[in-house]
């Protein structure tokens, strides 16, 4: 295998080993150690491709943010039917995501964690981790200028209230299983997204 190509396959599986770790202990509870440990590399390999825990942590953050925002729009440019029906097509792939992927979902609410807890990280984070609701205000304001949505919803308040209350019913899933029917996330934000759409007018 190529240098390059071993490196970078270095790389990739330090950020896998980092995220499952992250997820199961938290950042304060992570160490070097741990990641290297599930590696399976030295703690030289770690070091050498990233300066620090923090560096990590934000690298990870930085790949997971990339991928939720990719898997956004790209579900909205191949998905079919009325914007509420697309919006309640993506609220169920979350949902699978959730109960599929529960260190994914741990991880991704680690990041919120740290930036809450602490304000010399949080600035850190700041832009990064409204990058989700933005793509989701993008889509809505897309939608509004094609007048499929009502032009006096603000698109960045509807995407946050739909990003808190997709982590919200995720929580619940996980602290107490059952207690949210899996297709309940899709039929709400469903519902939601009906009463700001604009009628269609036949002829």
């Amino acid at each position: 295998m190529p240098r390059a190509e071993r490196a970078a396959q270095t790389k990739a599986e330090l950020l896998a080993a980092a995220a499952r770790v992250f997820a199961r202990r938290g950042y304060a509870g992570a160490s070097i150690a741990d990641i290297a440990e599930e590696a399976g590399y030295s703690h030289g390999a770690v070091y050498s491709n990233f300066e620090s825990k923090q560096e990590l942590f934000f690298a990870l953050f930085d790949a997971s943010t990339d991928d939720r925002v990719e898997m956004i729009t790209a579900f909205f440019a191949q998905a079919s039917g009325t914007f509420a029906e697309r919006v309640k097509a993506l609220a169920d792939a979350s949902t699978r995501q959730v109960r599929d992927d529960p260190d994914r979902f741990l991880l991704n609410l680690e990041f919120s964690l740290v930036a809450a807890r602490d304000p010399a990280l949080r600035e850190r984070f700041i832009e990064r981790i409204a990058a989700i609701p933005r793509a989701i205000a993008g889509i809505i304001a897309d939608e509004q200028r094609a007048g499929r949505i009502d032009g006096s919803v603000d698109p960045m308040e509807l995407a946050l209230g739909i990003h808190a209350l997709g982590v919200g019913l995720g929580i619940d899933h996980w602290i107490v299983p059952g207690a949210v029917r899996p297709e309940f996330f899709g039929e709400l934000v469903g519902r939601i997204m009906s009463t700001v759409a604009v009628p269609e007018v036949d002829g």
